[in-house]
């Protein structure tokens, strides 16, 4: 085509430009068929502004005629615009920059805008600038792109035996969206690859792409099977998945859309794979958003962004209202929890949504960042995209037509690709030193997604590339980005490689708005560079303006470091806060919100927590009320786990010769906040098991003490976990049910209304703790117990302590006096099992929690069927019952029985002991105590 049948106007004189950062300057406008130029001619000097016409997203015009208006002169007598007719143009562009062209005479302006309309708007692909764009350093002969998937396989040479590749797409005519080759297991044919792939959206049959070298565990992505309303099946399809886990025996499906939304979507054709088909997958559902809810979301934001009526509480309603920090929450989320199934869980993942070219997309590329170090490098990330973006066929010309700015009607615009940009920042300002390209890089990925001279994202397949001759007519970005001159431009100084994973925090203090995209034209950036280099002249000392800038975040600031400073990278770092001591890949959670927003419905793992450690740094542990019946026997089983010094006893009591020899105690009185605060950060505390309370019996003889201790101080704890990110375990008792509840059995939920203090302390924190969880993202973990029998300490005034007597009176004296009836029937424990839920619950993976607080059962019995049990080891002991009224109420008000299933279901819980093997394992225990401290056994 001709290009000069779009130009009405080739170009006009004396036109003003207005530009941020920048002066007015008048002088000449061309409009050529890709761009426009202003040449501004100023004494000897001369300023050349390019823009290409493809980075502009919306068009606004004006025109006047200024006739007879004498206001227009200023007052020194000349005009300030031309007489006559006169016209503005304001250009929005795609990245976000806002210009405005001053043209004089009406008719000029209205040609210059109709030109811009037409020529940015060309749809032909081959219209587009990249196969006019020939850079004298480059050459089309050079190799277009970083490498293909028969060079990614050929690499893992691991995962051959059980891998193959599969050209099975080489025509495009089983998944037009996906590559010619692509790695699926070795069992698989391709014949069944065939039946698969019409069986899924698009035919995007599972296929692999992440292998965890680690573990050998594997990331798929496919789109959503075709199963209906009718809930079809496919066998090649289940056959496919069972050779993914051929051995591993579980694989999780993380689904990118609701429950409600993979449920509709079979009534219209799509679906979801039944439990009953795949029945060794687990199906796990996070929402994100795609599509027009995206787009909106960013149109919001960048209308909160220029939004100068400089009223903080506006801006703020605004920026929260566009939900857009809610939905880079949810991906980095999402990511960790799948991360977090391959790494920690060690099972594999298929992640598909409806398409599986989007929010899938999106998922399994940040998981790929936080797990394997190989993609944050510069090239290695690069490559990353091109295997996760280009390859696999995210739609590019489609999602990024329009940017925030165009009046356009939304069609399949979609801003996927910078929300992946916006998660990846937050991932390098947390995590400074484990990146190797800097935020530059991501601000240009930014701006050549939506208007390039480049062809790396024109049309939206590979097939698509190769139809419109893109790789052998243009010039490949990511080859660009890579030459030595640009590679020391977008590298990152600070770069220290780690084979750790990175595992971000999504806490709403650790998410924080890019002002280097969103903010990066209005005044407040120039102010804030401004303070920064002040900041960092300060605390670096002198610097050297000429050299490379890099940028290291701290509490949400950028602090310009430049290359002149004789300072060592990571004391650099761990001086300015970056950094936690001693955890050079962990980033310290900072209670500070910087442009932040109202955290509302915002949690970790999507709602489902992840502890962000290191896999390889074990949890450092502090246990409150660790001299009660259960903390030294918790204390003891963490230690021989996580090491001694790595778990820490508190209580205000003095402990026993033997409990300080055991490992670190310290005072601690959960009454203290600033006391609890002081050990935490000291001790760089990131588990919290809070023991402290005051029981049933003794709480209800001093009701204001136990409202001290059980609600008081639970505040101060949740409060502190939720400051410090702690996860936090708060036992729940049999005591929170009341007369109104079920009694055999009592579910984990129900109606509850205990008549005792220590009853309503424990309701109160366990509804407390799911509050604070859904709505800030606290880990918090809870444990029903049941009464707990143990032989290592003394009954400390609960309504089941009988349960322990019983055992001491029948070796001392051979005679028990009961203060419950004979036929009151309690669910019991022993404190192995106790011990033991408690562990492996705080070892759960968050994919596996449905609930935060769940009841754990063992048996259920009455003081006649213990005592009978004891007889056949004692069968001389005596019990005469003599019960207590405000006991036997209490017992009375309480369930008969625990419902477990949920526990059993979700994290696998299963007791060992039953009351025969409790009975000999007290009676056996207690008479070893004895012997050994010379007491008589009866």
């Amino acid at each position: 085509m001709e290009f000069s049948e779009h130009i009405k106007t080739a170009n006009v004189e004396d036109v003003v430009l207005r530009r941020p950062f920048h002066p007015p300057m008048k002088g000449t406008l061309c409009v050529t068929g890709h761009h426009l130029l202003f040449s501004n001619r100023d004494g000897d000097s001369s300023r050349l502004v390019l823009l290409l016409l493809r980075n502009i997203d919306a068009i606004e015009k004006s025109v006047e005629n200024l006739l007879g208006y004498s206001s227009l002169f200023s007052s020194t007598g000349q005009s300030q615009r031309p007489s006559g007719s006169s016209g503005t143009i304001t250009l929005k562009c795609k990245d976000l920059c806002v210009l405005q062209l001053d043209i004089p005479g009406m008719e000029e302006c209205l040609n210059i805008a109709r030109s811009i309309e037409s020529l940015s708007s060309l749809d032909s692909v081959s219209d587009m600038y990249p196969f006019f764009y020939r850079p004298l350093k480059l050459s089309l002969q050079d190799q277009w792109g970083l490498s293909s998937p028969e060079q990614d396989y050929a690499q893992m040479e691991e995962l051959q035996d059980r891998w193959r590749l599969s050209h099975v797409n080489r025509d495009y005519s089983v998944c037009p969206s996906y590559p010619p080759a692509v790695i699926v297991p070795h069992s698989v044919d391709d014949e069944t690859l065939v039946k698969v792939a019409k069986f899924r959206h698009g035919g995007r049959f599972p296929v692999l792409c992440y292998y965890h070298r680690k573990n050998g565990m594997v990331i798929m992505r496919s789109s959503q099977p075709l199963t209906g309303a009718n809930r079809k099946r496919c066998r090649e399809d289940e056959l496919l998945l069972q050779a993914v886990i051929d051995g591993s025996g579980l694989g999780y499906i993380i689904d990118t859309r609701s429950n409600q939304q993979a449920q509709q979507a079979r009534m219209t054709g799509g679906g979801f794979e039944s439990k009953s088909s795949y029945s060794c997958w687990k199906r796990l559902h996070r929402q994100l958003e795609r599509g027009k809810v995206l787009q909106e979301s960013l149109i919001k934001l960048v209308e909160a962004c220029g939004d100068d009526s400089h009223s903080v509480d506006r801006w703020l309603s605004k920026l929260e209202n566009s939900k857009w920090l809610s939905h880079v929450h949810t991906a980095l989320a999402t990511a960790g929890l799948l991360a977090e199934c391959v790494e920690r869980d060690g099972h594999s993942v298929l992640v598909h949504g409806s398409e599986g070219t989007d929010t899938t997309l999106l998922v399994s590329s940040l998981a790929q960042l936080i797990l394997d170090p190989n993609t944050r490098t510069l090239a290695g990330f690069l490559g990353l995209l091109e295997r996760e973006w280009l390859q696999a066929g995210h739609p590019f010309q489609q999602r990024c037509a329009h940017s925030a700015y165009s009046h356009a009607r939304l069609r399949l615009e979609a801003p996927v690709f910078v929300l992946l940009l916006d998660c990846v920042w937050q991932l390098a300002r947390q995590f400074p030193l484990a990146m190797g390209f800097s935020e530059p890089l991501l601000l240009r990925l930014a701006m050549e997604v939506y208007a390039s001279d480049y062809g790396t994202f024109l049309c939206n397949s590979d097939q698509e590339r190769c139809a419109a001759g893109v790789k052998e007519r243009t010039h490949c970005l990511f080859q660009s980005l890579l030459r030595p001159s640009e590679r020391e431009r977008y590298s990152n100084p600070l770069y220290e490689p780690t084979e750790l994973a990175i595992w971000p925090s999504v806490q709403p203090q650790s998410l924080q708005l890019w002002r280097g995209l969103f903010l990066r034209w209005t005044q407040h950036a120039v102010h804030l560079e401004e303070a920064q280099l002040q900041f960092g002249q300060q605390v670096v000392g002198t610097i050297n303006r000429d050299r490379i800038q890099v940028f290291v975040s701290t509490q949400g600031q950028q602090l310009d470091m430049l290359s002149g400073m004789r300072v060592c990278v990571p004391s650099a770092a761990a001086l300015f806060g970056l950094l936690c001591h001693g955890c050079r890949s962990r980033p310290r959670s900072l209670p500070f919100r910087g442009f932040s927003w109202s955290p509302r419905q915002i949690s970790r793992w999507n709602s489902q927590d992840s502890i962000d450690l290191p896999p390889a740094e074990n949890p450092r542990i502090l246990i409150t009320g660790g001299l009660g019946q259960l903390g030294v026997g918790l204390a003891e089983i963490l230690r021989k786990q996580y090491g001694t010094e790595n778990v820490i006893l508190s209580d205000i009591k003095k402990p026993p010769p033997e409990v300080c020899r055991s490992g670190p105690f310290v005072y601690a009185d959960v009454l203290d906040y600033k006391n609890l605060r002081e050990l935490v950060v000291n001790n760089r505390i990131t588990w919290l098991v809070h023991y402290s309370a005051l029981l049933s019996v003794v709480g209800e003889a001093n009701v204001a003490l136990a409202r001290k201790i059980n609600i008081t101080g639970l505040h101060n704890v949740l409060d502190l976990a939720l400051e410090s990110c702690l996860r936090l375990f708060v036992p729940s008792t049999i005591g929170a049910f009341g007369p109104s509840s079920p009694r055999d059995p009592a579910p984990d939920l129900c109606v509850q209304r205990p008549r005792t203090i220590y009853g309503v302390s424990k309701v109160h924190g366990e509804l407390m703790g799911e509050y604070l969880h859904h709505k800030y993202g606290l880990d918090f973990r809870c444990l029903r117990y049941p009464g707990v029998i143990s032989a290592n300490t003394h009954p400390g005034g609960g309504t089941t302590d009988y349960a322990v007597q019983i055992f001491h009176d029948a070796l001392s004296t051979g005679h028990h006096e009961c203060y419950l009836r004979a036929d009151t029937r309690l669910p019991m424990m022993h404190v192995g099992d106790c011990h033991r839920a408690t562990v492996e619950f705080m070892q759960a993976p968050e994919c596996q929690l449905s609930l935060r607080t769940y009841n754990i059962d063992a048996m259920s019995f009455t003081p006649e069927e213990v005592a009978t049990e004891i007889r056949k080891h004692l069968p001389h002991l005596k019990v005469t019952y003599n019960p207590d009224s405000v006991r036997q109420t209490i017992a009375d008000s309480w369930p008969e029985r625990f419902d477990d299933s949920n526990a059993r279901r979700d994290w696998g819980w299963k007791s060992t002991y039953g009351l025969e093997e409790l009975v000999s394992d007290m009676l056996s225990s207690i008479r070893d105590k004895r012997t050994n401290a010379g007491l008589p056994v009866s």
